[in-house]
Formats: C-alpha cells, sequence, structure tokens
C-alpha cells in the first residue's frame, strides 16, 4: 500500500519538474500516488494560503506546482493544475470514505436508521468537505475570466449591447480557446464521479452548485399561456406551423423571435427542434449567448454548454449513484433558441461576415448540445437489465429505463427524434461552415482563405471584351498587309488570354472547394463525439426496417418473409448510425496504435476523454465464473483485462439487437434491389438506389470491421463472442443470445455456415441486380474476402475441432469458389464510360478471380489467348468482348496480374507433391504443366515485342521483375526434379529447356534498354535478371554434363537487338565489351533453330554471356 510507497516520495516528487513532458493520464497518476505517500497534515500549506485549505496530503511542493499552474494563463499549464486538484479531492473524499466505513463497522454494521445516519453525518460534518469544496472553488475561479465568479446570475452582460454593433469579425470567437480550461475542469470532475471515489457531501454540493449555474446561463424559461399576448410570435392562435404555443419570458430572447431586437449582428431567431411541443417548460439560450455583444457570454460560456450537462448527467445517473436521469429530463424534450431556416439559405452568403459568424457558431454548438443529450440519455434507453458498467461507480444492483424513471419505448422514440434532429444539424453546419471563412472551432485558428480567391479581373474582363469586339467588327478591306497581320496577331492573343482568363477561373473554383472541404472537416472534426452506446438506437422499434423489431425474433427463414413488403430502407439517420458503429467496433476489435509523443504531450488526442483510462475508477471486483449468472459474466471473467471493454461494448450491442439490426438491412437492401419488391415509379427509382447503395457500403464497411478483428478469432472467448454475433448478422436472431447462461463452444462446421449466409447476402447485393458503381462494387467485394480470411483463421484456431468434426466440415460453404465467381461476373460487367479502372478495382478482382480458381492454369490460358491477345486490335476506349473491362486503359493490370501468377503457378507446383514425385508418370504431367506455362510467357512477352504501344516502361518493368522472378523458380526447382527424371524424359527435358531459353533470352534488350535509357527502376531489377540468367546457363550445363549430354549445346555469337527484336546497329558491341574482349559466347541446346534469332535480346555487358547468335 502507501506505505510500502513512502520510500520512494523523494523521486515522485523528483517528477513534478517533469509534468509537462507528461500526458494527462500519467499526471493524474502522479498526483494520486504523491497524495497516496505524501506528507501528514503537519506538512500541508499554511491555512487559506491562496485560497487553498489546509491539510494538503501530497506536501508542500505539490501544493507550490498545483497553485503555480492554476495560476499560469495557457491552458497546456493550467491543465496540471486542474488535475491536480481532482486528484486532491478524490484522495481526500477516499479519506471520508475510511471514515464513514469505520464508523459503520464500530456499529457493527447495524441495517437500522439511526446507525446508517451516523456514519454519514460524520462524513457531512467532517472539516475535509470543506477543504475539498475550497480547493475546487479555488481551482474554478482561477479558471474563469476576470470579472465572472463562480454561481453568478444570469445577468451576466446583459446591459453591454450597445457596445457591439461595432464589432469586427477578427475578434469573433478568438476566446473559444479561454474557455477550454473551464471545460477541462467540469469533464475532469466528470471523471472523479464517474470513478465513485468523490464522498456523496461532495457530489450533492457540485450537483447543487451547477445545476443553477446551468439554469442561469443556458436555460431560459416560458410565459404561462394564460400571459401570452396575442398576435405574438410563438402565442397562442398563431397561423404559423413552425411556432410554439409558448413565449420567452426574457423580453431580449422575445425580440429576437419577433425580428423587433436592436442587436445588428443578430439573425432572426426561431424557438426550433421541440420534442415535446406545448408541454415543453423550458427551453435552451444558445442564440442569445452567441449573439450577445459581451465577450464572455459570446465565446466563454458555449464552451462551457456540453460539459457543464454531462457533469450533471452524470451526477444524476443513476449507474454513478445519482437518482435517476428522470430529473434532467426536461433538457431532453426543449426546444433550442437557434437562427431561422432562412439564415442558413441562399440569404446566407449575402450576410455580413459577423452575422455568418453568428449563425455557423450556433449550429455548431447546438450540434454538439444534441450529440452530448444523446449521449447521457442513450443510457436511459436500455429495455434490459444492465449492472454497473466497467466506468460505473462501485453501485450494486441493475440498471434499466424504468430504474432511471423513464418508459422505455418513450425515451427511445425521443432519442431516435434527437437523432432526426442531430442529421439536420450537421447538414446545415456543413454548408454554413463551408460558406464562412471567418468561424474556426474552439482549440482551432481561422484557415486563412487562398489569396487567388479575392482576385477580381471583372474590370480587365470588360477591357477585352471591349477589345475584342473592336477587332471583329474592324473593317479588312481598307487595311495594309502588316495592318492585317497584326490584326491577325491581336487576335491570337487575345484568344490566347480569353483561354488563360478560363483555365484562371476553373483554377480558382477548385481551389475555393478545396477550401470549402478544408473548413467543413474542421468544423465536423472539432464537434463532440459520439459515445460508441449509442449504436444501440439500431436496435429500437423506431429504426427497424420490418417495423416492430421485436416480431424479427427467430431464424432467418421467418425474417426473410418479412421483408417482401418492405418498402424502404436506410436514411440519414441509419447512415449516421451505422458509421459510427463502423468506427466504434475498428476502435474497439482492432490492435491499439501508439499515437504521436507530440500529440499525447498537448493532449490532442480525443479518444482520451471517453473513460477508457480513469485513474479515479475505483477498483472493482469482476463476477467470477463460478457466481456468473448469465453468459456475458462469464465470458468477461474469463478473458483477458485488456480485452474486457471490448467484449463488454460487444455484449450491449447483442443484448440491444444491434447486429440484429445488421441483417435486417442486409435483407431489406438485397429484397429492394434484387427481388421483385413493389413497384417503383421512375423518379424515385434512382433516388432509392442511390439510398440503398449507401446503406448498403456503411453494412459492408460494419461487417468487415467485425469479421477482420483477430480478437475475435484468437481465442475461445472471442470465438463464442464471435459466433453469438454471427448469430445475429446471418439468422437476425435477437433472443438467442439472452436465453441462457450455458453456450456450447462452436464448432469450425457452424461458424462457417454463419459466414455463408453472411457472404450470401452481400453477393446478392452486389451481383443480383446492375451496378453502374464500381466501388460500391469492391466495397462488397472486400466484405466478402475478409469473410474469407476470417474463414481461414477460425479453422487454423480449430484445426483439432475441425478434425473431430470432419463430417460436418463437407457442407461448408466454399468461401474461396464464391469469390473468384463474383470477381468473374463484374469482370465481364460493362461500366459506365466515366468509371475509373485501376489496379485497386480491376487489378485486385483479377487476383481474386484467377487466385480462387479452381483452375489456375485453365484461366491463365484463357486470359492470355481469349483476351490479352485482342487487345492490340481494339479501338480506343473499347474493351474484349468476353471481358468489357480488359482495354488499353487496363492492359497493364490485366498483364501484370498475369505475369505474377504465372510466377506462383509454378511456385505452387513444386510445393505440391506433384512437384516433388518420384514416380515418372506423374512427373510427366508435371513437365506438360511446364511447358504449357512457358509458351504462355513466350506469348504474352510477343505481345510487346510485337505491338511497340504495348510495350511502355510498367509493362517492362513487371515482364523484368516476374521474368527473373520465374527464371529464379525455375533454376531451384525444376533442374533438380529434371535431374532426378532425366533418363526417363531426356527429349522431353531438353525441349522444355530449349523453349525456357528461348523465351528467357528476350530479357536481355530490357536489361540494354535501361541501361541505354537510364532508367532507374528497370535498373534496379536488373542485377537480380542477370543473376538468374546466369543460373540458368550454369545449372543446364551442369545437369548436361552430368549424365553426358554436353554434344547437346552449341555456341553462338550473340548480337545486339531492341526491346522488338530489331538490330542495333553499331551496338553490337561497347566500350565495355572490347575492354573485355568481343569472343564471348553463349551456350545453347542443340536443336536450336535459327528462327529464334529474331526472339532474341542483347545487352552490352559481354561479361554476362547477352550475346544470340549470327546466323545471317
Amino acid at each position: 500500500g502507501a506505505m510500502a510507497l513512502r520510500p520512494f516520495t523523494p523521486f515522485l516528487t523528483s517528477m513534478l519538474d517533469h509534468l509537462h513532458h507528461m500526458t494527462p493520464s500519467q499526471v493524474r497518476r502522479l498526483f494520486l500516488l504523491l497524495f497516496a505517500v505524501g506528507g501528514g497534515e503537519d506538512e500541508g500549506m499554511d491555512a487559506n494560503v491562496g485560497g487553498m485549505a489546509a491539510g494538503s496530503m501530497g506536501g508542500a511542493a505539490t501544493d507550490i506546482v498545483i497553485r503555480k499552474h492554476l495560476a499560469l494563463a495557457p491552458f497546456a499549464k493550467k491543465r496540471i493544475g486542474i488535475i491536480g486538484t481532482v486528484a486532491y479531492a478524490v484522495s481526500r473524499s477516499s479519506q471520508l470514505q475510511e471514515q464513514q466505513a469505520f464508523i459503520d463497522n464500530e456499529n457493527n454494521m447495524a441495517e437500522t436508521e439511526a446507525t446508517c445516519l451516523a456514519g454519514s453525518a460524520a462524513v457531512a460534518s467532517s472539516p475535509i468537505v470543506k477543504e475539498i469544496r475550497d480547493m475546487i472553488e479555488s481551482a474554478y475561479s482561477h479558471c474563469k475570466p476576470a470579472g465572472v465568479s463562480l454561481g453568478a446570475g444570469g445577468g451576466l452582460g446583459a446591459n453591454n449591447m450597445s457596445n457591439g454593433n461595432h464589432m469586427s469579425t477578427s475578434s469573433m470567437g478568438s476566446a473559444f480557446s479561454d474557455g477550454s480550461a473551464m471545460a477541462f475542469m467540469l469533464d475532469e470532475l466528470c471523471h472523479a464521479v464517474r470513478g465513485g471515489r468523490l464522498a456523496a457531501p461532495i457530489r450533492e454540493w457540485l450537483d447543487e452548485l451547477f445545476q443553477s449555474e446551468f439554469e442561469n446561463y443556458y436555460v431560459g424559461d416560458f410565459e404561462e399561456e394564460s400571459d401570452v399576448p396575442q398576435g405574438t410570435k410563438g402565442a397562442v392562435g398563431n397561423d404559423d406551423d413552425a411556432a410554439l404555443d409558448q413565449i420567452p419570458t426574457s423580453s431580449q430572447d422575445l425580440a429576437l423571435l419577433n425580428g423587433t431586437s436592436t442587436n445588428k449582428i443578430a439573425p432572426p431567431g426561431e424557438l426550433r427542434f421541440s420534442i415535446a411541443g406545448a408541454e415543453s417548460v423550458v427551453y435552451v439560450k444558445l442564440l442569445p449567448l452567441l449573439s450577445s455583444h459581451d465577450r464572455t457570454q459570446r465565446e466563454l460560456l458555449p464552451v462551457q454548454l456540453c460539459p457543464m450537462f454531462r457533469l450533471m448527467s452524470t451526477l444524476s445517473d443513476l449507474r454513478y449513484g445519482g437518482k435517476g436521469l428522470s430529473e434532467i429530463d426536461a433538457m431532453l424534450e426543449c426546444p433550442l433558441l437557434l437562427p431561422t431556416p432562412e439564415s442558413s439559405g441562399i440569404e446566407f452568403e449575402d450576410s455580413s461576415s459577423i452575422k455568418q459568424w453568428v449563425v455557423t457558431s450556433s449550429y455548431f454548438f447546438a450540434t454538439c448540445w444534441v450529440r452530448q443529450l444523446i449521449n447521457s440519455f442513450i443510457y436511459a434507453a436500455n429495455e434490459f437489465s444492465e449492472q454497473g458498467g466497467s466506468n460505473a461507480a462501485h453501485t450494486v444492483g441493475s440498471f434499466t429505463s424504468s430504474s432511471q424513471g423513464f418508459n422505455c419505448e418513450e425515451v427511445q422514440k425521443k432519442i431516435v427524434a434527437r437523432l432526426r434532429v442531430l442529421v439536420k444539424l450537421e447538414e446545415e453546419l456543413r454548408f454554413t461552415s463551408s460558406k464562412c471563412f471567418v468561424f474556426a472551432p474552439p482549440g482551432l485558428d481561422l484557415l486563412p482563405a487562398p489569396k487567388e480567391l479575392y482576385d477580381n479581373d471583372d474590370y480587365s474582363n470588360n477591357n477585352e471584351e471591349n477589345e475584342t469586339n473592336s477587332m471583329n467588327t474592324a473593317d479588312t478591306k481598307s487595311m495594309s498587309k502588316e495592318d492585317k497581320k497584326a490584326l491577325a496577331t491581336a487576335k491570337k492573343m487575345a484568344t490566347k488570354r480569353a483561354k488563360d482568363k478560363v483555365k484562371s477561373k476553373v483554377k480558382r473554383l477548385k481551389m475555393k472547394q478545396k477550401h470549402e472541404e478544408q473548413l467543413v472537416t474542421r468544423s465536423s472534426g472539432a464537434l463532440r463525439p459520439l459515445d460508441p452506446q449509442v449504436c444501440v438506437a439500431l436496435g429500437f422499434a423506431e429504426l427497424s426496417v420490418v417495423g416492430n423489431a421485436g416480431d424479427t425474433q427467430g431464424g432467418g427463414s421467418q425474417g426473410l418473409s418479412q421483408f417482401q413488403q418492405v418498402t424502404t430502407c436506410g436514411g440519414p439517420v441509419t447512415t449516421l448510425l451505422l458509421k459510427l458503429l463502423q468506427k466504434a467496433l475498428s476502435d474497439a476489435l482492432s490492435e491499439k496504435k501508439g499515437m504521436a509523443f507530440k500529440a499525447r504531450m498537448e493532449g490532442n488526442n480525443r479518444e482520451e476523454d471517453v473513460d477508457n483510462d480513469n485513474p479515479y475508477m475505483m477498483a472493482k471486483e469482476h463476477a467470477s465464473a463460478n457466481n456468473a449468472t448469465n453468459f456475458a459474466d462469464i465470458a468477461l471473467a474469463s478473458c483477458e483485462e485488456s480485452s474486457k471493454k471490448s467484449f463488454a461494448l460487444l455484449d450491449s450491442f447483442l443484448k440491444g439487437g444491434v447486429f440484429a439490426s445488421l441483417y435486417e438491412h442486409l435483407a431489406a437492401v438485397a429484397e429492394l434491389r434484387c427481388g421483385a419488391g413493389p413497384n417503383k415509379s421512375n423518379d424515385d427509382d434512382a433516388k432509392m438506389e442511390g439510398q440503398l447503395v449507401e446503406t448498403a457500403r456503411c453494412l459492408f464497411s460494419c461487417v468487415e470491421s467485425l469479421i477482420s478483428s483477430e480478437l475475435l478469432t484468437r481465442s475461445a472467448t472471442g470465438r463464442v463472442f464471435l459466433a453469438s454475433i454471427l448469430k445475429q448478422v446471418a439468422e437476425g436472431d435477437r433472443d438467442d443470445y439472452g436465453s441462457g447462461n450455458k453456450r456450447r463452444r462452436p464448432t469450425t462446421a457452424t461458424m462457417n455456415k454463419l459466414l455463408g449466409y453472411v457472404m450470401d447476402n452481400v453477393n446478392e447485393i452486389i451481383t443480383g441486380a446492375y451496378t453502374g458503381d464500381l466501388d460500391f462494387a469492391m466495397d462488397g467485394v472486400n466484405c466478402m474476402q475478409a469473410i474469407e480470411n476470417c474463414s481461414k483463421r477460425i479453422s487454423d484456431a480449430a484445426a483439432v475441432e475441425a478434425k473431430k468434426n470432419e463430417g460436418g466440415e463437407d457442407d461448408a460453404p466454399s468461401f474461396p469458389t464464391k469469390l473468384s465467381e463474383v470477381a468473374d461476373k463484374l469482370l465481364r460487367q460493362n461500366w459506365p464510360d466515366d468509371t475509373k479502372m485501376n489496379k485497386g478495382n480491376v487489378g485486385k478482382l483479377l487476383s481474386l478471380f484467377v487466385e480462387h480458381s479452381p483452375s489456375r492454369m485453365e484461366t491463365l490460358s484463357r486470359l492470355v489467348n481469349d483476351v490479352l491477345q485482342e487487345v492490340p486490335h481494339l479501338d480506343k476506349g473499347k474493351g474484349v468482348a468476353v471481358f468489357p473491362t480488359c482495354s488499353h486503359q487496363t492492359f497493364g493490370s490485366y498483364y501484370s496480374t498475369v505475369l505474377e501468377y504465372l510466377w506462383k503457378e509454378l511456385v505452387h507446383l513444386f510445393d505440391s507433391p506433384l512437384g516433388k514425385t518420384k514416380d515418372h508418370t506423374a512427373a510427366s504431367r508435371a513437365m506438360e504443366l511446364m511447358q504449357q506455362m512457358i509458351g504462355l510467357l513466350q506469348s504474352l512477352f510477343g505481345l510487346t515485342k510485337e505491338h511497340d504501344a504495348l510495350a511502355k516502361k510498367s509493362i517492362l518493368l513487371q515482364q523484368l521483375k516476374f521474368g527473373s522472378r520465374f527464371i529464379e523458380t525455375f533454376v531451384l526447382k525444376a533442374i533438380p526434379f529434371f535431374q532426378v527424371h532425366f533418363q526417363q524424359f531426356e527429349e522431353t527435358i531438353l525441349d522444355i529447356i530449349r523453349l525456357f531459353q528461348k523465351w528467357s533470352r528476350q530479357l536481355y534488350p530490357f536489361l540494354s534498354h535501361g541501361k541505354r535509357e537510364k532508367d532507374a527502376s528497370l535498373d534496379k531489377e536488373a542485377p537480380r535478371a542477370k543473376k538468374a540468367l546466369e543460373m540458368f546457363v550454369h545449372k543446364v550445363k551442369a545437369m548436361l554434363k552430368k549424365n553426358g549430354c554436353m554434344t547437346a549445346l552449341w555456341t553462338k555469337t550473340l548480337k545486339a537487338k531492341d526491346i522488338d527484336g530489331t538490330t542495333l546497329k553499331g551496338e553490337n558491341t561497347s566500350k565495355e565489351d572490347k575492354e573485355e574482349g568481343d569472343s564471348a559466347d553463349e551456350d545453347k541446346v542443340e536443336g536450336d533453330n535459327s528462327d529464334e534469332e529474331d526472339d532474341a535480346s542483347s545487352s552490352t555487358d559481354t561479361s554476362e554471356n547477352e550475346y544470340d547468335t549470327d546466323d545471317e
């Protein structure tokens, strides 16, 4: 414990000098250790020094460090003081809890009201409570700007409205970063509350304090209905459909609504996005804050809005010792006072820069607010019993929607309504942030616009237009030859200037578009992140594609009959949740990568604020496997600590039916795209197709993130979770996961069967109906490839189990065959002319088609003889009839893929039993395959030799690269194989070597071509190719000598040729050749006829026998 660490106190204290090099998490741990092992009461600071209370636990050095950093202005420095303050509060609260536990033990833990109150009363009256409060108040006051005190009322800056009509855009938003310290302290206190180590009196004080501040700053009240004046916007009887039946009590807010405000920087306001309508009793004041002329209201308070509400909701949350989220449920329903929709319409760009800033800022903080609302109330939407999560306080019991004070169905409907609001707000924010160049999100500097965007050449355009008109109307009959010549020159110059102007205008448009995209990216990236738990909304009945989610129980066959009645699938909310699910699964299931040291030191890791690393958390005893009551408890008790959080997240998704929702959407998309379905009009068909494609791509990403995770296949617990997930994704079974705690370990056959169902759904979506979107098809192919790889990992991890279930494995789906068939079908499809085909799509499809083909050699032969041979005869822009994806544009992808797999097929041949056999009958088949491979290589190389248009540098590089690899494998594997069977197949072997030598000589022109053209890529591959060619000559000589067939070799003098086979004049030898001698020869196998001379190649390096026969 702490006493054992006392000897290390000097070492821990010395680390205070290096706090600026530590991450926030490391700083937290250091302060907690210092307070645990620090000096006693006598070593603390003096009473009431600098606002700090006496009795600090970490010694004088720690107290000084905290006070110093709190007084510093930079956020990075002040953050250290904030962390130290909260760590002090947590450590002192632990002492209070120990005191209460001691008193309870003294009273023998009697369960009477009197004895229970004894410990609580002692804690409430303890001087430590006052010390903690004083410490927090002092730190919070250091975070606030001058003139603002803790607990200030809502009239802050109300009288300063007359000073802001002459504000400049350069000052707008400049103080956003000043509010970061306050926001950080609120988040840090939230960490402490979620850790469960703050004493009850401190929690109650924080709850009362910040609820009062929140109501004063951010919440407005409505007038009673009887007090509403007729004719006022929002009053009863107003014909405006968007108006509410209540009006604000604040005259300034009412003026914004009625358009009578004297605030010149404020756009017209409107109460928007109310759920409960007239039942709302309050509203959130965003526009009044952001249009205020008071700097604190405009730029500091909005930054604190979400952190303060997060702390309030955490204090109220039953999971963290609160009384239930129903205490603050009014915030989930209330409207927001925002600019009118017209303010962000077509008139937005005509507004002043200041109004643009106000509108954009309003949408930014409104979006953050709605995200925080969803994050806070999503835990009140659980209809299943949830134990205190890994981040919950040390409390006992289960937490459901009813225990939090809600009706499950009602709160789910409200959350879905807020999700729809979030989609609208994000759309508004994307537009306004792209057009507002003066807005910068909190924590970021203003992004300067390119100077070229402000170039105004309208005046010069008018002058040039006048000059052009005068030249066109000039009378050329009376002109001399010199004048006519000058006029023609002037017209040419005018035409050139006009073209340059068009290019300049296009360039500016592209620059503006790029700048707008950067602005949108910055704004979207600075938004408050959604909690991964929000993904459970996919399982809500409101978002089910078949109506009531409860009706989709049971197996997949029962669910499929319901999808025939589905008329729509997907939408903005579903897309938002699916993208969030993909990110959550990717973060939880992928291997964690360490972030850069600078980013960690500066605290730029946005994921740090998700309680994944909360040192304030109380140590909790996880349920043992013996005491577990369900499968989740058993699994979590048996898995590693590092995997528990990932599995806990999967457990909540399984209970919420999230993965069953994936099945429903996959089946619905397949039915709507490929089934008979309802009759659709032509007008809606394109819109529906776009929505289905977008939904399907999100579904593919989610499935791929799940299936690609090795965490779910490398351990028994992971495979059990994977089986439960696949049960929902493949069959839509919502009830199986929670049916009982006894669950058998899934067999490989069962897993493959479920994976096969998922692959069939994906296959049907991308190939069941025509799609002109190749990117969409590739997303589906990537998903299918992930499924095939997952099947391999499962089989490898359960090899022993697979042997025990050999009978069931016969029915396992053939994933490679399906993958090859899909790739074949997509390669044979006619795609739109504007489709970009490259190695990333067509090349990958071809690789999958060849690699997983049942007969590779037949596939390769068909590609060479029936496809690639047709390319030279194609018209520009046309494709081969049987493979429309093969054209001049994609010839390189086809060519390199076939070359690569010819080499791989040779490797595969000698890795198989056929390539190692000593049986002469089987050896004959192996030699036939080698002859076939070499013949295909000869045909491929002949294409570039006979057609100069195909002999591009990239093609030559692939020929040299895979040609040298083929030679290496042939020399290392085939020559020893020939040695074994030489006596029985002498003529066949000599024919193969003769054919191989005829093909391999064609590498010589590439070597000499690279040297002449000084091509770095070809030169890089040259040494390996030369070595392989030399090895071939020496190994063949050795084999023939060993078998007494040296007479089969003969020598001829080589001559230099170009890559097209033509002889290079005057280049038979080079300077280097003459220095080494001109008598170099090359050995050939007897029987090589003179026709091979045309296929010979050359090089200028005579030391490596690069010569051809000279029969002329």
